[in-house]
């Protein structure tokens, strides 16, 4: 248990073997180029080297790097702006292709004859892409601390190694060489572990117990990381020579200021008299002018009607009169 308790102390190499990804973001996400795709060929991108995987004190038969960085550069090619940097043509296998072609022209004339439909041309570069992995130094740094009290004992490791690869742009109407780009990438390797060795019961009995973890960065995704990296420092060193324009990305400034608009309100405004609030004198003096008001029209009406009356009276005497 003390053992145990020991390497959880030590505790984990500080690094992530999977984190480790400062280029392929800026490789998927860099600005798109003013323009269409770039089309490029590819040819040699070989292992170099000439190194062996170490094992230790000695060197085992298989090759300390991936020799499939070829296909590594193609689709790193392929993903550079989300696609929109490169058209890829394939060269490798490119007697394969001109035999399949062969193959599909002789068909069509064995069907159709003279009326057979010809092939397209093929796509050309006016660039061609090559190099390789020219280094791979291990063990560049190494370090180390431990400590073992009672026969008990507690240790961490790491080291630390080193793979190169260089790209070439050339031109092919002029075959001079246009770019030369060389990346470095690190690959960290860490290991942490105790053990006990004590002797129990007048040392009669031997106890032996040893326990560890170790953490190495693939060397394969290292490759991938430093040709994505050298990708990017591609587009820039062409953009920086004029072979080619990086869209600039719209700049929009943003003010703390606040904006006040004015606007005209056309603002009408009546005159009217003031309303001025009645007192309960000027109460009284109205209720007692409509008295007179109705008072004054009920004698206007019997007035009215007293003459009618009389108008009446002198028509039936002068009727009479007549009659007599």
């Amino acid at each position: 248990m003390l053992t145990l308790l020991l390497v959880s102390c030590a505790g984990k190499p500080d690094f992530d073997v999977r984190k480790q990804i400062p280029a392929v973001k800026n490789l998927t996400t860099i600005e798109s180029p003013v323009g269409e795709p770039v089309v490029i060929a590819v040819y040699d991108f070989m292992d170099l080297t000439g190194q062996k995987k170490p094992g230790g004190n000695y060197a085992t038969m298989s090759t300390a790097v991936t020799q499939g960085a070829y296909q590594i550069l193609i689709k790193a090619l392929q993903d550079a702006g989300d696609g929109k940097w490169f058209r890829v043509v394939e060269r490798a296998s490119l007697p394969s292709l001109l035999q399949e072609r062969k193959l599909i022209r002789s068909t069509r004339q064995q069907v159709d004859g003279d009326k057979a439909q010809s092939l397209p041309p093929l796509l050309f570069a006016g660039a061609y892409l090559t190099g390789g992995i020219i280094g791979y130094d291990s063990d560049v740094k190494t370090g180390g601390y431990g400590a073992r009290i009672l026969g008990i004992q507690a240790h961490k490791q790491w080291r630390q190694d080193v793979v190169t690869i260089i790209l070439r742009l050339v031109n092919v109407q002029t075959g001079e060489v246009v770019l030369s780009i060389v990346v470095e990438k690190t690959i960290i390797s860490g290991e942490t572990g105790g053990d006990i060795f004590k002797y129990f019961d007048a040392d009669t009995l031997l106890l032996e117990l040893e326990v560890g973890v170790a953490r190495n960065e693939p060397v394969t995704f290292a490759v991938r990381k430093a040709i994505e990296k050298g990708i990017v420092e591609l587009i820039k060193s062409g953009d920086e020579k004029g072979l080619w324009e990086i869209e600039k990305p719209v700049i929009v400034e943003e003010s703390d200021a606040e904006v006040i608009t004015e606007e005209k309100v056309e603002v009408v405004i009546e005159q009217q008299e003031p309303n001025v609030e009645k007192t309960y004198e000027d109460y009284l003096l109205e209720k007692e002018n409509q008295k007179e008001e109705r008072k004054k029209k009920i004698q206007d009406e019997l007035k009215e009607k007293e003459n009618t009356n009389e108008e009446n009276d002198n028509g039936s005497s002068d009727s009479s009169s007549d009659n007599d």
